[in-house]
This record gives structure tokens, C-alpha cells and sequence, in this order.
């Protein structure tokens, strides 16, 4: 016997309601899904761009940035064809791994890159920041306080430097001038010229100089000092002058000849640009990191040198010349400065010191017959003896040893009696107390624009391996849009109402920063 069923038209639209809300709220569910299953896509968009990386910069300098493109434009997209490769390959080996009952999978219909910052943007900000970055995990807290306090206690900035070479100088044309005064006066009165010797009103007897100009006072003996000088120390320095410093310091057949053209580097050539707007403030901890990447990355006079374009790139990047030698010259300069600043000051603090150079002062000023310029031969003396053991110094760094910005007397290397010799009594491998030529480098990148500074790094990076820095981007920010197609809504009909694709709308920053 055959049972029979029945439902009222009543129950059958209250069950079709109840499924419908049943439906909506599956999709209501799914759709949250969809829009966090489009975050983690994003994320893993990003990072396929990320892993994406310069591997040259990475490798040569350990800088995270993605090219744009191989031609002389940015352009963007490869950037977004390889989001869309990964977030499609990762949606669809889901959808396969779950034997396509996969209800959340999503498409990413289109990717923009709206706006980016390359490395070159804002005199090299982006640089700045990442190589800052990468050496917080390298730098000891302690080394990085240190190199604060020489830049910010010591008095670094050249402004208060005295050029003791030239005060020196016009010490000695100055006795020059009296001399010839005292020719041509005798000369018109028909007496007789300097002496062969005087006698200073203390009995001490000194031998006169025939020719101040071409040797100075010759011997100096001061017997009642008990001060003996071979040199001339005034002369020295004129000499010093004449024949330059570099030779001096360091061997001729050492000094690099490399050269490079400057005419393509960044300072000179128009460079593509970003249109992101980011702050550029920097800490002066920020800068100091920043300094001790490029102490770190790039060579130096000191260095055993890589084969790069230019040996000297540090101080290329301080004195921004087109040849290796040049650049040199004009960092030994200014080390000079620095050093004769510190050792006129220990020199004024010392008395045995500053009675050697009185004694010979005497001397001299006696020997030409017009002791009244005794003070002033007296700190042109100073002088000379300071410029000597700043010859010293730099020649002891350059050797690879250490200096003390403040010096003691245990420090102290060269002797007034005879400085030609003693300028070269201390070898660099023996000093071990003080700065570094590294170090003393980096006190003079404090004296440079970080833009200058920033600038002549990258133009290493790209004279050394081929890149466009103004090409590589540091941070970038993209739109994604996702498409996703209904899944329980298809059960409910309502009309002749059909339910069209979902779309997703999601953005996110690329940033290599920080990602060392």
C-alpha cells in the first residue's frame, strides 16, 4: 500500500526562506573569508617581490632593492606580473590540494603600482636608511657611542683650525724681511753687515745665518739652553711646502693612478625619481650608522684594496675628485688640520716644550740681529714643531697604526732638534693606542653633506658593478583588486535576480627597509 504526501504552500516558501537564510549566511561567511584569503594574498604578493631582490647590490653590498627595469625608465611591470604569477600559482595549487572543493579561492585581476621611492630620491635617502638599517644588527652599542662623543665633544669642524704651515711660513718672512731690511740699511750707510756671530745679552753666542732664505740660521747651538738643532724648523716647513706632503706620508710607488670619469655620476646626470612622500629626518645616530656602512663597504688608502675603479673611495666620497691621487691629497689635508689643531694645543700645555721652542727662538732672533721678534719666532716655532708631528701622525695612520685625537707625552714622537729625522722614528704597525685612519675618516664625512656623501657612494656602487642606482626602488606601494565568484548564493533564487562576481580591493606598501 502507497503512502501519499502532501505539503502546504505555507511550508513550502517557509522551508525555501529558512534555506535561503541558511545560504546567505554560508556566504556572509565565505565572503569574510574571501577578504582575508585576498590579505594573505597581498602578503605573499609582496614577499615574491622581496625575494625578488638585486642579488648583485645584496651581494657586493649587502643593499636590498628590486630593479625596475633594464632600460633607462622605471618601469613596473614585471613588479606586477610577478604578484599576479604568485598569487594565482599559491590559489591554484590550494584549490588542487583541497580536490577542488576549495571554497575560497580568489583571483588577482589587477595590480597598479601607484607610487615609489627609488634609491637615488631625496640626495639618497632611501640609501641612507637601509645602509643605516643593516648596521644596527653589526655595530656594538658601545663603538657606535664612541664615534658620537669624537664628533660631538672634539672640535672636528675646521672651523678653529689653524693652517700651521703658513703661520710657520710667515715667521720665517718675517726674520727674511728684518734681514734684508738690515742689508739694504747697511748697504746705503756703508757699514758693515750682520756678523758672523752676536752675542745675546744672557752671553749665549749662536752662529748668524748668511741666508736666511736658503737655509735658514744654518747650525743652531744655544749652549746655555743646552738645546741643539740641525734644522732650521722654520725652513723645514717652507721646504715641506715646496716639495708637498703627499710623497711624504706615503711611498710615491704606492699611490694609486686610478682615476675616473665624472661627467655620467649622479651629481652631474638627470636622474629618474619617485613620487612617494617620505620623511627624511636622520638621527645623528642614524647618520653615524650611516658613516660606519660606508667604513665598512667601500676602501681606502689604508686598505688592502679590492679591484675597484678607484682605490680610494672614501675619500673620494669626502673630497669628490676624479683621481685617486687627488682625493688623497686633499684628505691628507685636512687630516693635517685636525692633527696640528691637537698638537699646538698639547705643545701650549707643555713647558719643557715650550722652553725647547723658546730657547730656539732666541737663537734665532738673536742671530739676525732683532731678538724683539722672539714671541713671534717663538710661535711660528710651535708651529712648525706641530705641522712636523702631524706629518708624523698621518704618515702613522696611513701605515695602518692608531693616533690619540689628545695626545701625552709618552705620545709624542717628533724632536725639535731634529725633525727631518724624527718625522719618520715611529712605524704604524707599533701604534696601537687612538684612532684609526678609518676612524679619522669618518670624523671627516661629519664635515660633508650626508647628500654629498650619499651621492659618491652610489656612484661607486654603480662604477663597480654596472647598476642604475636611480633604478632601484626601496619602497613601493601597490592596489590589488581580487575578483571571487558566488558559491552558495547559486542555490538561492530570488527572481530573476543572478548574482554577478565579487570584487576585492586591497593595498599594501612594499618596503625593503629594515628587511636586512
Amino acid at each position: 500500500m502507497k503512502s501519499r504526501g502532501s505539503i502546504t504552500l505555507f511550508l513550502a516558501m517557509l522551508l525555501t526562506c529558512f534555506f535561503s537564510a541558511v545560504f546567505a549566511f554560508l556566504e556572509a561567511a565565505r565572503v569574510s573569508g574571501l577578504k582575508a584569503n585576498c590579505q594573505i594574498s597581498t602578503v605573499q604578493a609582496a614577499d615574491t617581490v622581496m625575494a625578488s631582490y638585486d642579488r648583485t647590490l645584496w651581494d657586493e653590498y649587502h643593499l636590498l632593492f628590486w630593479q625596475t627595469s633594464e632600460s633607462d625608465v622605471p618601469n613596473f611591470d614585471a613588479m606586477e606580473s610577478l604578484q599576479q604569477d604568485a598569487v594565482e600559482g599559491n590559489q591554484t595549487s590550494s584549490a588542487g590540494s583541497q580536490k577542488n572543493y576549495y571554497m575560497l579561492q580568489v583571483h588577482l585581476a589587477e595590480v597598479t603600482t601607484n607610487a615609489y621611492q627609488l634609491a637615488t630620491d631625496d640626495g639618497g635617502a632611501a640609501f641612507q636608511e637601509e645602509a643605516a638599517e643593516m648596521m644596527k644588527y653589526t655595530v656594538a652599542e658601545e663603538t657606535l657611542n664612541t664615534m658620537l662623543a669624537w664628533v660631538t665633544e672634539k672640535d672636528v669642524s675646521g672651523e678653529s683650525q689653524t693652517d700651521l704651515e703658513s703661520e710657520a711660513i710667515d715667521a720665517l718672512e718675517t726674520l727674511e724681511t728684518a734681514v734684508s731690511a738690515d742689508e739694504a740699511s747697511s748697504a746705503a750707510g756703508g757699514g758693515e753687515t750682520a756678523g758672523a756671530s752676536s752675542e745675546t745679552e744672557s752671553g749665549e753666542t749662536v752662529e748668524a745665518a748668511s741666508d736666511t732664505g736658503g737655509g735658514g740660521a744654518g747650525t743652531i747651538e744655544n749652549t746655555a739652553k743646552g738645546v741643539s738643532v740641525s734644522d732650521n724648523p722654520l725652513t723645514w716647513v717652507k721646504k715641506m711646502k715646496k716639495n708637498g706632503v703627499l710623497a711624504f706620508v706615503m711611498s710615491e710607488e704606492t699611490i694609486s693612478q686610478k682615476s675616473i670619469d665624472t661627467s655620467s655620476c649622479i651629481m652631474k646626470r638627470t636622474l629618474e625619481s619617485g613620487n612617494m612622500n617620505v620623511s627624511s629626518d636622520q638621527t645623528s645616530v642614524e647618520k653615524m650608522l650611516f658613516y660606519l656602512y660606508l667604513e665598512q663597504y667601500f676602501t681606502d688608502a689604508a686598505d688592502d684594496s679590492a679591484d675597484h675603479v678607484l682605490e680610494y673611495e672614501l675619500e673620494y666620497m669626502i673630497a669628490g675628485k676624479a683621481e685617486d691621487q687627488e682625493n688623497l691629497k686633499a684628505v691628507v689635508r685636512r687630516l693635517l688640520l685636525i692633527r696640528e689643531a691637537a698638537n699646538l694645543a698639547y705643545l701650549e700645555s707643555d713647558a719643557e716644550k715650550r722652553q725647547e721652542a723658546a730657547a730656539v727662538a732666541v737663537s734665532l732672533a738673536a742671530a739676525v740681529g732683532h731678538p724683539e721678534l722672539e714671541p713671534l719666532v717663538q710661535q711660528g716655532i710651535l708651529a712648525a714643531w706641530a705641522y712636523a708631528e702631524s706629518l708624523s701622525d698621518v704618515r702613522i695612520l696611513l701605515e695602518g697604526g692608531k693616533v690619540s685625537l689628545v695626545k701625552t707625552s709618552a705620545q709624542w714622537h717628533t724632536d725639535l732638534g731634529n725633525l727631518s729625522t724624527t718625522v719618520f722614528s715611529v712605524s704604524g704597525d707599533d701604534q696601537t693606542e687612538g684612532l684609526s685612519y678609518e676612524n679619522y675618516l669618518v670624523l671627516l664625512m661629519w664635515m660633508v653633506s650626508d647628500e654629498k656623501l650619499a651621492q659618491r657612494a652610489m656612484d661607486m656602487i654603480e662604477k663597480n658593478t654596472g647598476v642604475r642606482m636611480d633604478l632601484m626602488v626601496c619602497r613601493a606601494e601597490c592596489d590589488y583588486v581580487y575578483e571571487a565568484s558566488p558559491l552558495f548564493w547559486n542555490y538561492v533564487t530570488l527572481g530573476q535576480h543572478t548574482f554577478g562576481t565579487y570584487q576585492f580591493r586591497d593595498q599594501n606598501t612594499i618596503s625593503f627597509i629594515g628587511s636586512g
